[in-house]
């Protein structure tokens, strides 16, 4: 595991030596240790077994407890949304949206969490509301609020039977065992991405800097459990001086910075590595000292028993599920000798290879066509494979599936198509990841010449997207579209789905 070290004096007025010999008096000493994921949609291991798994990590937590029983384990948001599962509908017929990775961390044991921008998915606010009463665990957030009525109040989790205001903050008292005790203040806060009519978004800075402002006087060290941007996270670091650590999430890859005296760590997506924070205070000197390291979270991690039954219940509902829809979810349809990148924050904004790979499985379903493009918002994913591609994963990227139809527009249209998807709507799920459109210096090259406006051209596309359904994109429901059942690839008939035509074009490409 790789390690860093930071000491931090909190009192200017002490000195660094004296500091030092204070943290030798190791009988004064409170250790405490918080095991840190992030952006968490999976419940079982990815990359064919081999990479994460929340009961892996709650046998970590477990060994954590054993070396210290100030042990808490932390989630810098993102994990009711999105994954195959959450699409998926209970007994009663209620989608299930979160309701795996609730029951799922609560056996794990997980002790606090912020809200991240994946959670603000669930766009019925009574199903979010379903999930955070839930949750044995407890949120704090700092800058977002439901909107009710005319009124923008806190959010609400029901803890034993009472419903309680969604904290700024909150505080955690540790003692060494001696009498001797010390609190730590955790602030929540996320970037204001997702936008719901029931949401309201303070700003960032400001109510980070006023929560901290009331906090630092009530405890002895500060952590923010921050779901923003690295470039955020460094920003509000240097804006808000003072804070230990920041436990961050959204960017899905394991980092760490330095921010004056503030370290800024994210682990990776999907819980495939957690941070291990080890704090050593020392009540005389007020001095905080902080050993991060990180851990990997695979294969060579046994399984906590009563966490691994609650997934392995939630996993056989899948199996069954995707047995019933004809597929296998363990079954490895491509070989990977690099990454196929599907974070939002790319798809949605550049050219990604998994996503040209899409186009061009669209083309080899139905091939002759001008254009292949599909609304990057279709790729839920929002991470990246490694090693191996499973059925399992290509509907965990597509979850809600959907047929690719034929359209014939003409050229001026086709050049507001592009504009608009490439330009306009790049950061939102309208950006177009596409084939066969190439940006030249008087608008558009279509098959290595200029588009033409008066021309009619042909296009493969989602029906999603062909029925005019996306974002600035509604143009494309004044045009009728061609669709067939079946579509004839490698000679076999395939079920017109985007996920059955991307698992037989990987099927056929065997290796990337």
């Amino acid at each position: 595991m790789r390690q860093f070290l930071l000491s931090i004096c909190l009192l200017a007025l002490v000195s660094c030596q004296s500091s030092r010999t204070a943290l030798n008096t190791t009988q004064q000493n409170i250790e405490f240790t918080i095991l840190q994921i992030n952006d968490v949609y999976e419940i079982s291991p990815l990359e064919g077994g081999k990479a994460g798994g929340l009961a892996r990590a709650a046998t970590v937590k477990k060994q954590l407890l054993a070396e210290n029983p100030n042990t808490i384990a932390v989630l810098a948001g993102d994990f009711l949304s999105p994954s195959f599962i959450g699409t998926l509908k209970d007994e009663a017929g209620e989608r299930i949206a979160g309701m795996q990775m609730v029951e799922t961390l609560n056996a794990m044991g997980l002790d606090y969490a912020t809200f991240g921008n994946h959670e603000f998915d669930l766009s019925d606010p009574a199903v979010l509301q379903k999930r955070i009463d839930a949750s044995q665990f407890e949120y704090t957030t700092c800058n977002a609020l439901r909107i009710n009525g005319d009124k923008k109040e806190p959010f609400t989790q029901k803890i034993n039977g009472v419903d309680r205001p969604i904290p700024s903050y909150l505080i955690r008292e540790f003692s060494n065992g001696k009498g001797q005790s010390l609190k730590v203040g955790f602030i929540g806060v996320v970037l204001p991405f997702a936008r719901q009519d029931y949401l309201h978004y303070e700003d960032v800075t400001e109510s980070f800097r006023s929560t901290y402002n009331e906090v630092k006087d009530k405890a002895d060290i500060v952590v923010g459990i921050t779901h923003l941007d690295v470039v955020e996270d460094r920003q509000l670091a240097a804006d808000v001086p003072g804070v230990a650590l920041f436990i961050g999430g959204h960017d899905h890859t394991e980092m760490n910075h330095y921010v004056e005296r503030t370290v800024i760590t994210k682990a990776d997506a999907n819980a495939k590595t957690a941070y291990i924070h080890r704090f050593t205070y020392n009540p005389p000197s007020k001095m905080v000292q902080i050993q991060s390291s990180v851990k990997k979270i695979d294969d060579s991690i046994a399984d906590e028993p009563s966490t691994q039954k609650v997934v392995d219940k939630w996993q056989s509902k899948v199996d069954q599920l995707m047995s019933e829809m004809g597929f296998d979810p363990n079954r490895k349809v491509l070989q990977l000798s690099q990454p196929l990148i599907c974070k939002e924050a790319l798809v949605r904004t550049q050219p990604t290879n998994y996503g040209q790979l899409t186009a061009l499985a669209m083309s080899a379903a139905i091939p002759g066509a001008d254009v292949y493009l599909l609304n990057s918002g279709s790729m839920r994913l929002d991470d990246n494979l490694s090693n191996v591609v499973t059925e399992y994963d290509v509907l965990r990227t597509f979850p809600f599936g959907g047929s690719i139809v034929k359209m014939q527009i003409p050229g001026i249209r086709l050049q507001q198509l592009l504009d608009t998807g490439l330009k306009t709507n790049i950061g939102d799920g309208g950006y177009l990841q596409q084939i066969r459109a190439v940006a030249s210096s008087g608008g558009y090259l279509i098959s290595g010449k200029e588009l033409e406006k008066e021309k009619m051209y042909t296009i493969v596309l989602p029906q999603f997207l062909a029925k005019g359904r996306e974002q600035n994109l509604e143009f494309l429901g004044e045009y009728t579209f061609q669709e067939t059942a079946e579509l004839d690839m490698y000679d076999s008939k395939v079920t017109n789905d985007i996920r059955n035509i991307v698992i037989a074009y990987f099927k056929q490409l065997k290796q990337y």
